[in-house]
């Protein structure tokens, strides 16, 4: 079915454009489909913005939900209800009523928050990120003390860059 799934939306999408254009004429139903592309391209960028404003504000603060366990369930939550908006702002820009529909309905609140918990616990799933102390993760292998990864107990483990170091201060024969 999902090798279909693209091709069954698009005819679908094409069957409702005639339906709309019989009902409201051809040049109303295409201003409609542009006017919700337009919305749809605004609610990007201004999700975008936001979940990029909030981002920075956080790293500036030293913030992060890793760190503070009790906002862990709201910066979750807040994760989740900005990816259903997004969804809906990319719906409502692909050309089509059944997409400009389903992103429309995506924009009231109840059904965003389920939307957003359903997204969030499928993205956990695909891409478990969190993970116990002693278990390991990005740049730290022993959780976040340091402690009970492949290091042993008390070794600290931190991210290694390479580099090379470049002296540019030359001797005075050499200029």
């Amino acid at each position: 079915m999902r090798r279909f799934g693209p091709f069954a939306l698009g005819v679908i999408e094409l069957i409702a454009l005639v339906v709309v254009a019989n009902w409201v004429g051809f040049g109303w139903a295409l201003l409609m489909l542009l006017g919700t592309s337009i919305l749809g391209v605004a609610l990007l960028r201004i999700e975008g913005l936001r979940a990029w404003q909030e981002l920075r504000t956080a790293a500036a603060d030293g913030r992060f939900p890793q760190d503070e366990p009790e906002s862990v369930e709201a910066s979750s939550a807040r994760m989740a209800d900005t990816g259903a908006r997004i969804l809906s702002g990319v719906l409502l820009t692909f050309p089509g009523f059944v997409t400009d529909f389903i992103g429309l309905v995506l924009l009231v609140p109840p059904i965003r928050r389920s939307v957003g918990r359903r997204l969030a616990a499928s993205a956990f799933r695909t891409f478990p990120g969190r993970r116990g102390p002693g278990m390991g993760g990005l740049g730290r292998p022993g959780g976040p003390d340091g402690a009970g990864g492949s290091g042993g107990p008390g070794v600290q483990h931190g991210v290694v860059i390479e580099g090379e170091v470049v002296d540019t201060d030359r001797p005075n024969d050499q200029r």
